[in-house]
């Protein structure tokens, strides 16, 4: 049986990048896919207003999904998909292409979800770390307010999902438990 798709999905600074580097350092097979793979080189010939811009997004996501996802040569390996798709704009469906990939390639799709303090979350996303580390990652306190205030992060039913709070956890921590769901699913 192919290995699962872990596909976390968090607001921008709830580290889900950190997380996904713990959890490839506790178990060195898992394949970490962070959406800024994705996203950085489409931002970097559109910006977001343009219309080329989703388009260019949905063939790179295709592009790693082809490559990561569905390749034979994968197939034994968990993929972990780091991403933020809220319940508008466009972000459910977004969310679903992952779970096809997943539903097409035989793998179990297991969605994580993870989530910290406002306060926490916007401290996080202003971290020197963050702002320096050469990505278009959202650091911008007002914007991340406003989406905070008004998006829902999209969430599936119908399949098993695992909820961590990181505010209070060490990335080593929600990276085993996120090993932990995922040996627990893919039997």
């Amino acid at each position: 049986m192919a290995a699962p798709l872990i596909w976390v999905n968090g607001f921008p600074g709830a580290g889900k990048l950190t997380v996904a580097r713990e959890l490839g350092a506790l178990d060195e097979s898992f394949k970490i896919i962070d959406n800024h793979q994705l996203i950085d080189p489409v931002e970097a010939r559109f910006s977001r207003s343009q219309p080329e811009y989703q388009p260019a997004r949905k063939q790179e996501r295709q592009r790693a999904f082809a490559q990561w996802v569905l390749s034979e040569q994968h197939l034994a390996r968990t993929i972990v998909f780091t991403d933020f798709q809220s319940t508008t704009d466009g972000g459910p469906e977004v969310a679903q292409e992952y779970e096809e990939a997943a539903r097409q390639a035989g793998r179990r799709f297991l969605p994580v979800y993870l989530s910290c303090d406002p306060r926490a979350n916007l401290e996080r996303a202003q971290s020197d770390e963050r702002c320096n580390g050469g990505t278009t990652k959202l650091t911008d306190a007002a914007i991340l307010k406003s989406i905070l205030k008004r998006e829902v992060a999209f969430r599936f039913e119908g399949h098993p999902g695992l909820d961590v709070d990181t505010t209070h956890k060490a990335p080593a921590e929600v990276a085993q438990e996120i090993l932990d769901f995922s040996k627990k699913h893919s039997v």
